[in-house]
């Protein structure tokens, strides 16, 4: 592991380690707690002298060539502080220097754009000190103004930036120096500097001088760079072309230096997996992350013959499993539980027990996915053990389910094949939409096999394909009934107001199942100042236990890892570290 400092907080003590993935380290701080070295739960500072050391250690590539990848969808934004879109924000360090970057290896920050990162004793002052030289694409250095501007557009209702503001309740900015900035919370959080180190991407003022409307300026989908790219050509349906910048002021630093190597970067817009995989195993894609299905059926099966298994290969392309140690993705359903239908807690754990599990994973996941009962990482800690014991879940059996509609007043009153009850006073019939990403395959095939298991009940499931930027804009809006959806794992110390609170109903958080538990509020509240991992852990699990019984989520299957498909043009000294959950763009050469 090497090693690691602990640092007793107090008036500019640094703090930058990633605790969001640390496993090793959040071990070591536990046992430390555990014997009473560090009995002040909110002056324990973690700090790792190897963050970055892996990069180090990389030899250097030769800056030059081009990588050409994909992207499953248009770039609605190339905002940080307006995208909503996972599948973009990945793209968003490319162009943006963030105020640390993340190591893959380790899960540690390496300050950035702050080239000092400190905190106060009580944990709810965080500064930082921007790096002295830094500078905009244009030439102009990065300030404290374009921090501030960034902050109060953030903090601005009328700007689309709801889903990133969620993050920032009640934070104040204050301007220290030209090259100086403070935040300050309302209460201390663990959880706080990771949330702001991701998603605080400072913008550049002087970009947006005289855009009477931020959400439509030109900036927003052609910004200024900050990050070793700049923007050279954005066509919607077609591409989105980056430059390298060359004398990138992130490149003197020696922890920095051997990354983002591609002269040029190419990202084609190919909504049709199967296409975007047809057009890899052509040649015209240096990188292909693909599903579970294409990786299953394809690489696994009909196509073993014409794909190797390594970057020797001689046939020109080669695809693996790549198995890390990151937080693990989970798929899962989610009931509007503002729609009456899905308004009661029996109701939706008898669909619980209407869900194919097994079949879901031997068909779709071509049985290499684990069940999934709780959004902080199932296998983890966080979860409580009692989920993955048999008879601690819900587990498929038509009888019990059928048992359970007609126990909660379900029942086919007019004898159409249909279940009905009466839900204030009303009628209603039992049929919903379910949609999911018109480009996803495996959720397409999860709501035909939910919509058939749940016909032989007596449920009417209409499945909708719906293109992504508008599915996320539904789901934002609240305008669906169910949605088979994913996110990515929770980590060791997971962030679960974003999801569960009450509070982020409306104020943009994430939290479109309108899911609303007292006791989940007050326990989300507590894990918030909790810096002694152990009594943390049992808050979470106790957290987790309600949330599945209360089935807001119909939690399916997850995995840890990504597929990839990749052309012998690429190289790369390592094709993946411990953490990283899809191709490490950032590491590779193209030649």
């Amino acid at each position: 592991m090497g090693r690691v400092t602990f640092e007793i907080q107090g008036g500019g003590d640094p703090w930058v380690s990633r605790t969001m993935m640390v496993e090793e380290m959040t071990k070591i701080l536990i046992m430390l707690l555990g014997f009473g070295f560090l009995n002040n739960a909110f002056a324990v500072g973690l700090v790792s002298e190897n963050a970055g050391k892996v990069y180090e250690g990389f030899k250097a590539s030769k800056k030059g060539g081009k990588l050409v990848l994909v992207n499953g969808a248009n770039f609605a934004t190339l905002s940080p502080l307006i995208n909503n879109d996972f599948h973009t924000r990945r793209y968003l360090p490319l162009i943006f220097a963030y105020l640390a970057e993340t190591d893959h290896e380790t899960g540690d920050y390496i300050p950035l754009l702050a080239e000092k990162i400190e905190s106060s004793a009580d944990h709810k002052v965080h500064t930082f000190t921007l790096r002295e030289g830094a500078s905009w694409s244009d030439g102009t250095l990065i300030t404290t103004e374009d921090a501030q501007f960034t902050f109060d557009r953030l903090m601005d209702e009328k700007v689309d930036a709801a889903p990133t503001r969620a993050f920032f309740p009640g934070y104040t900015f204050q301007k220290l120096s030209d090259r100086k900035f403070s935040i300050t919370v309302p209460q201390p959080n663990i959880t706080v500097l990771p949330e702001i180190i991701e998603n605080f991407g400072i913008i550049q003022k002087k970009q947006y001088d005289g855009e009477p409307n931020f959400n439509k300026a030109k900036a927003i989908i052609s910004p200024v760079s900050s990050g070793p790219y700049v923007i050279k050509s954005y066509s919607r349906d077609q591409k989105l072309e980056l430059s390298l910048r060359k004398d990138w002021w992130g490149f003197k630093l020696k922890k920095i230096k051997n990354l983002y190597n591609p002269e040029e970067i190419v990202i084609r817009i190919i909504p049709d997996l199967a296409l975007g995989y047809e057009t890899w195993v052509k040649g015209d894609l240096d990188v292909y992350e693909m599903d579970n299905e294409i990786f299953g059926t394809r690489v696994l099966g009909s196509d073993r013959d014409r794909i190797g298994t390594g970057p020797d290969t001689r046939k020109g392309i080669w695809a693996k499993d790549f198995k890390t140690k990151g937080p693990g993705a989970f798929t899962f359903i989610g009931w509007n539980m503002a729609k009456p239908i899905f308004s009661s807690r029996a109701t939706r754990q008898a669909l619980a027990q209407l869900i194919n599990y097994k079949q879901i994973n031997e068909t779709i996941y071509h049985g290499l996915y684990d069940r999934s009962f709780s959004a902080f990482g199932s296998a983890t800690a966080n979860t409580d053990p009692s989920l993955r014991k048999p008879g601690g879940h819900f587990d498929y059996d038509l009888k019990k389910g059928l048992a359970a509609l007609k126990a909660d007043g379900w029942a086919d009153s007019d004898g159409d094949g249909v279940l009905d009850r009466v839900i204030s006073g009303k009628r209603v019939r039992f049929e919903f939409s379910l949609k999911f990403n018109s480009t996803n395959m495996m959720r397409s095939k999860i709501a035909q096999l939910v919509k058939e298991d749940f016909k032989r009940a007596g449920i009417q499931v209409n499945v909708q394909s719906v293109e992504w930027t508008s599915l996320i804009k539904q789901l934002d809006d609240k305008e669906f009934d169910a949605v088979v959806m994913g996110w990515a794992g929770g980590g060791i110390i997971p962030q679960a107001h974003q999801l569960w609170a009450t509070s982020s109903i409306k104020n943009g958080g994430s939290n479109w199942c309108s899911y609303s538990n007292p006791k989940v509020d007050a326990l989300i509240e507590e894990a918030k100042v909790l810096f002694d991992m152990k009594m943390r852990e049992k808050v979470f699990q106790q957290m987790s236990r309600l949330i599945y019984d209360d089935q807001p989520y119909a939690f399916l299957a997850e995995r840890v890892g990504f597929y990839a498909g990749i052309g012998t043009r690429v190289k790369s000294p390592s094709w993946a570290l411990r953490y990283d959950d899809f191709p490490p763009i950032y590491l590779y050469s193209a030649y």
